[in-house]
């Protein structure tokens, strides 16, 4: 079957035949759990499905308990089940020889799947899946194809419509976490009547209050008043956001500024001149976020704004899994790090 990419499998999983051994591959977390949900409706339906579902921990997991699992006759239906043995990466590089044998001569009762953080291609078990398997590809979407992905599922999965600019306001305000969008898609969907959610919806209800606050926290920071940016940060933590959410609608904003400072650093080494605006322009800042965006870029001052990818993406991963800390730390250090003049990287904990 070979690699398919999440998204494509989620428009339309009739398509694809359902081998006996599968692996779900990547970190987004979102597209993971629809993912894995998808399959199981698929394959089990919605009558016993939970019968003939059963979950493994990949930590304690041994290979022979996985091929009992995988053996066993379903109690209903027609007798397929699905054994999912989830955070596999240590169960599979402990079992990789014996799992290539079972790619060869799989169970004809159960579909094995495996989900893991990552599968390197230069495996041999991954090549011998991609030749007589299915991988299912959940890793997260290139910024480029998170609008498309969210007016197709907007469409398909919540009885929701977006138009191309409304749905460029939203990824422009909340950033690219698929989970957040899909959340507020939902919310905004129960304000209209028909589930038509237009630019001024999004910008009154997103936009006018939950990224005015994020500006706010945003222009304190900048301004270095670390005490006041931490004091509004506990506020918007206090009314129930989420911390990668916040994260996420910090991440918008100051993903713009960077690569505002990197056209400017462009021009420092003999490019044409630029003004701000056009700066701001071929980055893709929203006209209505012009001002406030400009205003900021000012604030960071070039040393910062080129600092900001490297910190960002660290944040971003340790909120995601990379560091023991908990989120609300992580954002907290985050904070504090661009409110620093000198935006020195700090060491995330493992």
């Amino acid at each position: 079957m070979g690699v398919v990419l999440a998204q494509d499998f989620l428009q339309t999983p009739e398509k694809y035949v359902i081998p006996p051994f599968c692996v779900v591959a990547g970190d987004d977390a979102f597209l993971r759990f629809e993912t894995i949900k998808t399959l199981r409706g698929y394959v089990l339906g919605n009558g016993d499905a939970d019968f003939s579902f059963t979950r493994l921990d990949g930590a304690t997991v041994t290979f022979a308990d996985v091929v009992r699992e995988t053996s066993m006759i379903g109690l209903f239906g027609a007798g397929k089940r699905i054994v999912l043995v989830e955070q596999a990466d240590s169960f599979m590089s402990q079992n990789k020889e014996d799992l290539e044998a079972y790619i060869d001569e799989p169970s004809a009762l159960g579909i094995l799947v495996l989900q893991l953080n990552s599968f390197p291609s230069n495996l041999r078990l991954y090549k011998k899946t991609n030749d007589k398997g299915l991988i299912l590809n959940v890793k997260p979407l290139p910024r480029k194809d998170v609008v498309p992905w969210t007016l197709a599922w907007s469409s398909k999965r919540l009885n929701a419509t977006l138009t191309k600019e409304s749905a460029e306001i939203l990824v422009e305000l909340l950033g690219d976490e698929l989970g957040v969008l899909e959340q507020e898609i939902r919310r905004l969907a129960l304000l209209t009547k028909d589930g038509k959610i237009g630019v001024e919806l999004v910008k009154a209800q997103v936009g006018s209050q939950r990224q005015r606050k994020v500006w706010d926290l945003i222009d304190v920071a900048l301004n270095g008043q670390t005490a006041e940016a931490l004091r509004q940060l506990d506020k918007l933590l206090a009314s129930g956001e989420a911390p990668i959410a916040i994260l996420a609608q910090i991440a918008a904003t100051l993903r713009k500024m960077a690569a505002v400072a990197e056209l400017f650093a462009e021009v420092e080494h003999g490019k044409p001149p630029m003004s701000i605006g056009a700066a701001l322009d071929k980055v893709g800042v929203p006209p209505f976020v012009k001002a406030k965006t400009s205003e900021q870029i000012k604030k960071l001052g070039s040393q910062r704004a080129r600092a900001l990818i490297k910190n960002l993406l660290q944040a971003d991963l340790d909120m995601k899994g990379a560091s023991r800390s908990d989120p609300r730390a992580i954002l907290e250090r985050f904070v504090v790090q661009i409110s620093h003049p000198q935006m020195k990287p700090f060491e995330s904990v493992r």
